[in-house]
């Protein structure tokens, strides 16, 4: 009797479903992956697109909340959330210093953005986001390797009537946020505007037992749009945004000491070291100003519309890390740069009734990045008489008289390119698109200087000379390297062939060295076919060449650069196959896709001792496959998940003499998942209450190319992360009408705890650095719209 009552609750649950079903379908999505509006499920290209409407319901407002919802996808945030380092399908960036470029290239209505300290400055107000996987080396202002990540932000529709809402909230920490916006039509059928601002602070995260708590978030942005339509044809798009974070800085963790139980400065201070508690000397902030304006012309022929993209922005970065995270004044670091760009896209695009179209277009960025990383605190010590241990005689001294490293670097970068992607339907079912760019890009150093400042004469002490007194080896207290320079010892802080310490040498200068410039030209491009097999479902098959422009070494080395000025390109070669589909009358989006990279070249900053060199690692193979899935289940209830799996090792690496043939990549795990559920329950005939709940999956992965080996230059076997979960909930009641909203929200429910980075320094300092992930947080939220 009861399997009887049990076949026929199922049986009436079954017909509800797919009665639901029929009522209700998936939404379709619009990209401008391909600088066109099209369905997603109609591009063949990777991408994911999240919607405004989500980013504003779930309250994304920083990287790690996309990434933790996108296949093969990591984001890490070393220095807080405003200067992100992303990791798509194993193509990552491997370097801390600010004046990289990054693999994922990164846009803002179009314009590109190169400073990574400025990535995270345009998330608020945005309309859509779209992450696109595989090399982009046709129709994007900059060639990268890894993908590109388009923020869209909102523009009002001309003849829209006065509307706008606020967004007020407070949490854990002793967070305070707001968010809102407000637009209208200024002149009827012609001008409209909308501003949108952002606000948010907490207290700090990490527990500093010697001052004020760090790891804080401090910032707030303006944008303000207009959108301009004189005639039929002509389009008009300005905006202007500014933006300013000016949190105390995140606090490094330090591990492990040299033999002896001491780091480098002679004290125990890394040891037994905690989660997001530490006492550090050191309280700087991690400072960035952003000012841009863009600007958009579209004008409208018959058959065609002729687009520009103009773009400036100014950027301002200064952070001061207490790296050691210790209160011995042995490491604290200023990241210093400036920036000023411009870039110009000018593109053909045809509006064709017939089965081919196409774009054409013409490129060109200008990128100025000054540098200034100043070593304060360097190799200071609070203990007396330090003992110092015998693999540091050659680099330090002791009683804090090294003094400071000033390091200043001027680099250009300058982008041409023409480019073109066509696209024709062969038939009713088989499609072909190709594109192709050839760009030129120069990129000079036209400034380098390397000076110690502020320091005293080299004092040895008998620990590191066996003699029965201190002995004075440099009497020098300040002084310039200058690669190029003919005259003394051709090093900057520690020749290899002399038997004691030497600093800097020569007279204290600002002079520069030699001014280097290199120009590289390449073609990329891409080539997919596509075969749609009925009105819901396609596959495709797709190759990519990109390319990364070559870069100059702007981290600290204590040997002559040599050969390891410049670094040259990265180059992947991208193969594909994947399918789109919806099933179940449009209830269930199924995307999937297989792929392998020929990454040859790889960028890849080599942590040797104290020293950071640029280089290229040799060559990469990277097999995947990625699964996303959305399911409309009922009229209330929304599943969705992704899935990505990595096999990748390097073929070719050698790091310092070792052999790492056969390693991992850093920042790719073989698996992860993503799970998101959403529900909505009538809580009245007035109000309704949305659920959500959201998880994501990391497999193991490691923070060095090393993958735990044990080696001269130091141990890496604990640079890298185990498997965790990370998980989110969110409420939310709001009226009918949608005017107004409450919500609570936590983010790292479980609080687990885990690095998101990791660098061996026991070879120069004697410990090793990780930086740590967000812990559980909480708030209320309440919107308000009118």
């Amino acid at each position: 009797m009861g399997h009887k009552i049990a076949k026929t609750a199922m049986a009436a649950a079954l017909i509800s479903l797919y009665t639901q079903h029929a009522a209700a379908q998936l939404e379709e999505v619009i990209v401008t992956a391909q600088k066109r509006s099209e369905s997603m499920q109609d591009v063949p290209v990777a991408v994911t697109a999240i919607g405004g409407t989500d980013i504003e319901a779930l309250g994304w407002d920083n990287p790690s909340d996309v990434a933790a919802q996108v296949p093969n996808m990591q984001m890490s945030a070393p220095f807080g959330d405003i200067q992100p380092l992303f990791s798509i399908r194993g193509v990552s960036m491997v370097d801390y210093t600010p004046s990289q470029s990054s693999p994922i290239g990164i846009y803002a209505d179009e314009a590109y953005i190169g400073a990574t300290f400025l990535h995270g400055m345009s998330m608020y107000d945005l309309e859509r986001i779209e992450v696109l996987r595989g090399p982009q080396g046709t129709l994007y202002g900059k060639n990268t390797t890894g993908g590109a990540i388009n923020l869209i932000s909102r523009t009002p529709d001309i003849g829209t009537e006065t509307n706008g809402f606020i967004t007020a909230g407070a949490g854990s920490h002793g967070l305070i946020s707001v968010v809102g916006a407000l637009e209208g039509t200024l002149v009827d059928d012609t001008l409209s505007a909308r501003l949108a601002y952002k606000y948010k602070k907490d207290d700090g995260v990490w527990e500093n037992d010697n001052g004020p708590d760090m790891a804080q978030t401090k910032n707030y942005g303006l944008r303000l749009t207009l959108n301009y339509q004189p005639t039929d044809n002509l389009g008009i798009i300005l905006k202007g945004s500014y933006g300013d974070s000016n949190p105390r800085a995140t606090a490094a963790r330090p591990e492990g000491t040299n033999p002896g139980g001491l780091n480098i400065a002679g004290s125990p201070e890394s040891l037994n070291a905690k989660y997001h508690e530490g006492a550090i000397d050191s309280i700087g902030k991690a400072e960035t100003e952003m000012s841009m304006l863009n600007l958009k012309v579209n004008y409208d022929f018959s058959d065609y519309t002729l687009v520009s993209v103009s773009s400036w922005y100014d950027g301002d970065y200064l952070q001061y890390s207490d790296t050691d995270g210790t209160p011995d004044p042995l490491a604290s670091i200023y990241f210093g740069a400036e920036t000023e760009a411009l870039s110009q896209d000018l593109r053909l695009v045809s509006n064709y009734d017939g089965p081919f179209n196409f774009i054409a277009g013409l490129y060109y960025g200008d990128e100025d990045m000054d540098t200034n990383i100043l070593h304060d605190n360097f190799f200071g010590s609070s203990v007396p008489n330090a003992v110092l241990p015998a693999q540091a005689a050659a680099v330090l001294l002791s009683n804090g008289t090294f003094g400071q490293i000033d390091r200043n670097l001027d680099v250009e970068k300058k982008s041409l390119a023409a480019y073109t992607d066509l696209n024709w339907d062969l038939s009713a079912n088989w499609g072909l698109n190709a594109g192709l760019r050839y760009t030129e890009d120069e990129t000079t150093r036209d400034y380098l200087n390397y000076s110690r400042i502020n320091g005293g004469p080299l004092v040895l002490p008998p620990e590191l000379t066996g003699a029965p007194f201190p002995i004075t080896s440099d009497p020098r207290t300040e002084g310039s390297y200058i690669p190029g320079n003919t005259t003394g010892i051709d090093a900057p802080l520690v020749p290899p062939d002399v038997g004691f310490p030497v600093w800097t040498h020569g007279d204290l200068t600002t002079d520069s060295a030699p001014e280097l410039s290199v120009t590289e030209r390449e073609i990329t491009g891409t080539i997919a076919l596509n075969y749609t097999i009925n009105d819901d479902v396609m596959v495709y098959g797709r190759y990519s060449h990109g390319y990364r422009s070559g870069a100059f070494n702007s981290g600290v080395v204590y040997l002559d650069e040599g050969d390891n000025a410049y670094a040259e390109p990265e180059f992947v070669d991208s193969y594909e196959l994947g399918m789109k589909g919806e099933f179940i009358e449009g209830t269930v989006r199924l995307n999937a896709a297989a792929f392998y990279y020929d990454y040859q070249d790889q960028q890849f900053v080599n942590q040797v001792g104290i020293s950071a060199i640029l280089e290229n690692a040799g060559g990469v193979d990277i097999y995947g496959l990625e699964f996303e899935a959305l399911w409309l289940a009922t009229d209330a209830l929304t599943i969705q998940a992704g899935l990505g799996l990595i096999d990748a090792e390097y073929n070719e690496l050698t790091l310092t003499g070792n052999d790492l043939k056969g390693n991992e990549p850093v920042s790719a795990p073989e698996v992860n998942f993503n799970i998101a559920a959403d529900y909505e329950i009538d809580i009245t005939n007035n109000w309704i209450a949305r659920l959500h709940l959201d998880g994501n999956y990391i497999g193991d992965q490691w923070f060095s190319a090393y993958n735990g080996a044990v080696v001269e230059t130091g141990d890496y076997s604990n640079i890298g992360q185990e498997a965790y979960w990370l998980w989110n909930a969110r409420i939310t009641a709001s009226d009918a009408a949608e005017r107004f909203a409450v919500s609570l929200w936590a983010a790292n429910l479980t609080d687990e705890e885990y690095d998101v980075y990791a660098i061996n320094l026991q070879g120069g300092f004697g410990f090793n650095y990780f930086m740590e992930g967000a812990p559980r947080s909480y708030g209320l939220e309440l919107t308000y719209r009118f």
